[in-house]
């Protein structure tokens, strides 16, 4: 399980830095699908209070 979380922590890294990437570049429209990252961001909030 813990693999898993870890592998889910760096996909949300990835998608901050993407989005960080798509601001400097100046795209208005972000290329990430919003609700998949609600998602993992969700997953790992629960995770993290427990």
């Amino acid at each position: 399980m813990n693999l898993a979380l870890r592998k889910l922590a760096m996909i949300e890294k990835d998608f901050i830095a993407r989005e960080e990437a798509a601001k400097i570049d100046g795209y208005t429209s972000c290329p990430i699908d919003r609700d998949f990252k609600e998602k993992i961001s969700r997953v790992l909030d629960q995770v993290r209070y427990i």
